[in-house]
């Protein structure tokens, strides 16, 4: 069988544990694209083209292996009408995940379409999700699931439901698996990972990364997306104490002007984000700070749009990921009027793509003469052994041998140069 996960990494880690659960019962994983039996799709359904691109791998699936039994699983089995993936023989929404297997054993024996899609309106039940393995050098653990914000714009409340959290003694056990495995790194996810328990108020995330800091062999901890809101003086100063924190923080802004956040139904302003980013980069000097910024929302002027440039350039991310706005069915966006219409959007999503990149540039550049600890992860062609500074930027250094890897090797590397996309260093 084969798995193609497609959006955040709460399907990446979910595409793990339902590997581990055919593995279990005796499948056999093989890469997507090679003949398979079983074909597990883990959809996407934040934007119009990641809809489209979930529906395109499912015909793709169909494609390579006619008689593969299909699976749709996730945000885009549970927000789209099940009748429309009419390809699908097995459809299952965003809860009963783990219970994938045993509907495709049902699908072998009867022959019968099944279609597992539950309300998640009121859904208080975090799924329960362990594993103790990850990718190369770094493994996910998902502690957190479901949104209550409602940004006008957003899907994700109707896909995933309401905030719900792994109890904080699973996850650190969880943790302290992982470790033993040999990995020195570790990610929280989450859908809205600054939720994490406050939906009964018995822990919350530092607790957890505090505990976490505690793990003997883990050498570091990185964080999903959080809300600018997260970034509060009691917070800050309990993660500035931690030992495994990667200085590495996403902020999601959406949007650099204050009209469009309040239609956005974002509850900050562009004040109060750029102070934030302030005191973050006085307590962890040389920290990376990423976002996501999306373009051409509602009723977005020329005007509207040129403040947003301005404080993407103002901000200097580290990195940005940039949006072109979709319309979701359902959301408070989709029935506004004043849509933009696409080859606006697109053009403004090149304009913001170009100050980002300049951006993206001088950070790197600024590193130039530090030395960061490099966490290898693999070899690229027989040129470059390639890892990530605890910031997430991307470091190579030159190869002397072929034969010789420095995979899961945390060493320290000298900035000798950058590029615009990587930094280059030396062994130090």
């Amino acid at each position: 069988m084969s798995f193609y996960t497609l959006g955040c990494k709460v399907n990446q880690y979910e595409t793990v544990i339902m590997e581990q659960d055919f593995s279990a019962r005796g499948y056999e994983v093989v890469p997507f694209g090679e003949k398979t039996d079983v074909s597990v799709i883990n959809t996407c359904a934040v934007t119009e083209e990641s809809a489209r691109k979930s529906r395109q791998m499912m015909r793709r699936a169909k494609k390579i292996s006619p008689e593969t039994v299909t699976v749709v699983v996730g945000c885009l089995a549970q927000t789209g009408d099940a009748e429309k993936l009419a390809e699908a023989d097995v459809v299952v929404g965003s809860k009963h995940k783990r219970d994938v297997p045993r509907f495709v054993d049902e699908f072998l024996m009867n022959g019968k379409r099944v279609v597992a899609v539950g309300d998640m309106t009121f859904e208080s039940d975090f799924e329960p999700m362990r594993t103790d393995r990850g990718e190369r050098t770094r493994a996910q653990i998902k502690i957190q699931d479901g949104c209550n914000n409602f940004c006008s714009y957003c899907i994700i409340p109707y896909a995933r439901g309401r905030i719900r959290s792994k109890d904080i003694d699973e996850a650190y056990e969880e943790a302290v698996s992982i470790v033993k495995n040999g990995y020195k790194e570790i990610v929280l996810t989450g859908i809205h990972l600054d939720s994490y328990g406050k939906e009964h108020g018995r822990f919350d995330l530092c607790d957890l990364l505090e505990r976490m800091d505690t793990i003997k062999g883990l050498e570091r901890v990185r964080l999903g997306s959080l809300e600018p809101i997260f970034i509060n003086d009691k917070n800050v100063e309990r993660l500035k104490n931690l030992r495994t924190l990667c200085p590495h923080f996403h902020l999601s802004l959406q949007s650099g002007c204050d009209e469009t956040l309040k239609r956005m139904n974002r509850h900050y302003d562009t004040a109060e984000y750029a102070e934030l980013c302030e005191k973050l980069r006085r307590h962890f000097p040389n920290c990376a700070i990423t976002t996501d910024i999306m373009v051409g929302f509602p009723q977005e002027t020329d005007e509207e749009f040129e403040k947003s440039l301005a404080f993407a350039k103002k901000i200097s991310f580290a990195e940005t990921h940039i949006f072109p706005y979709s319309r979701r069915p359902t959301t408070v966006a989709d029935k506004m009027k004043g849509q933009l219409d696409r080859k606006t959007k697109h053009s403004r999503a090149a304009q913001m793509a170009d100050v980002c990149n300049e951006t993206k540039a001088l950070y790197l550049k600024s590193l130039v003469g530090t030395v960061q600890e490099v966490l290898f992860e693999k070899e690229t062609s027989s040129q470059w052994h390639q890892g990530h500074a605890p910031n997430y930027v991307t470091v190579k250094i030159p190869r002397t041998s072929e034969e010789v890897s420095l995979r899961r090797q945390l060493l320290k590397i000298e900035i000798t140069s950058s590029d615009g996309e990587f930094c280059y260093g030396k062994l130090i």
